[in-house]
């Protein structure tokens, strides 16, 4: 994930021009630190508002966490080849995922989890050849078939697993945005681990976000005025150990199984939320050279990028607007 280092966390109470106050927040949530920074509106608490957006994000994680039982993901994953009934918001994920997954030529896919579940990062632990082999052709988007009419969900191959890691926090991040906004929040940064987005501006001014160097938490590549975009980065730094001088990292190649390597970061800007999360996971995958092509393509969205040699790359929207 990146570093934000022009909005750490607060210890006091400020005001903003339309004398709105600023208030920090944070606790934990979805298996990683959730933090906002918002302008109170008028007449409304700001822990009432923080409160309401962690319940939500505990919803959404008591749903799409494969560890949690009797979550959807959990019950696909349990179901062998039978059809599955899931709520609303998860098959749409679902058909978001593979949306994602046909746009990146399956650079993206949540089926990595059918090997990507061998691997024990806090043990230092993955899968050896043999068992690589047995399970490398379970990943395939194409082994999850929705039904639309039954919104029901099928694996093709009972080998096959699914985690929705790489898309969840993002879609999580649009619905918090959303909660925000009814509840007439106008000015706020808020992020979930590797995931965040900046709403309006900060007393006149864009948000401004530092991006860390992948090899230096204290060193930003660059810094960034923002507003009403989400920011997700997909980095070889946040779950990984190394072994006999090789880093082994969680963003698995579908192709391969193994952690990918042609990035040691990539974070995608743009309007949503759970497609800045899926493409910075699709870009990391991709490379340099396909994945920034891939970005130039969408508008509205930009990308940084830093190569195995430390190199930097940016997409030409951030070039061209001086960032």
């Amino acid at each position: 994930m990146f570093f934000f280092a022009a909005i750490e966390a607060v210890a006091f109470t400020h005001t903003a021009e339309d004398g709105s106050e600023y208030k920090t927040f944070q606790s934990k949530s979805m298996g990683t630190l959730f933090r906002m920074e918002l302008a109170v509106p008028s007449g409304q608490n700001g822990r009432e508002i923080f409160d309401a957006c962690l319940a939500k994000l505990n919803v959404l994680e008591a749903r799409w966490s494969p560890w949690i039982e009797r979550s959807d993901v959990w019950n696909i994953n349990q179901s062998g080849t039978s059809f599955v009934s899931v709520d609303g918001s998860t098959f749409d994920l679902l058909a978001r995922a593979r949306q994602i997954s046909e746009l990146t030529g399956g650079a993206f896919d949540i089926t990595f989890a059918s090997v990507g579940y061998l691997y024990d990062f806090r043990k230092h632990q993955r899968p050896n050849t043999d068992q690589l082999q047995a399970h490398l052709d379970a990943i395939n988007y194409t082994n999850v078939q929705l039904d639309v009419e039954k919104m029901q969900v099928q694996l093709a191959d009972s080998r096959v697993k699914i985690d929705l890691g790489g898309i969840a926090k993002g879609e999580a991040i649009d619905a918090l945005l959303r909660l925000l906004k009814a509840r007439g929040v106008r000015s706020a940064y808020f992020s979930l681990g590797g995931d965040s987005y900046v709403l309006g501006q900060k007393k006149g001014y864009s948000w401004m976000l530092g991006i860390r160097h992948p090899r230096s938490e204290d060193t930003p590549i660059a810094r960034i005025p923002l507003e009403d975009v989400a920011v997700s980065t997909s980095g070889d730094y946040e779950r990984f150990y190394i072994d006999g001088g090789e880093r082994v990292h969680h963003i698995l190649s579908p192709d391969t199984g193994v952690s990918a390597d042609g990035l040691m970061s990539a974070t995608v800007i743009g309007p949503q939320g759970w497609k800045t999360d899926a493409l910075s996971t699709s870009l990391f995958v991709m490379g340099a050279k396909r994945g920034m092509a891939l970005i130039e393509s969408l508008p509205g969205y930009d990308a940084i990028v830093v190569d195995p040699n430390g190199k930097i790359f940016a997409t030409s929207g951030l070039i061209s607007s001086g960032n």
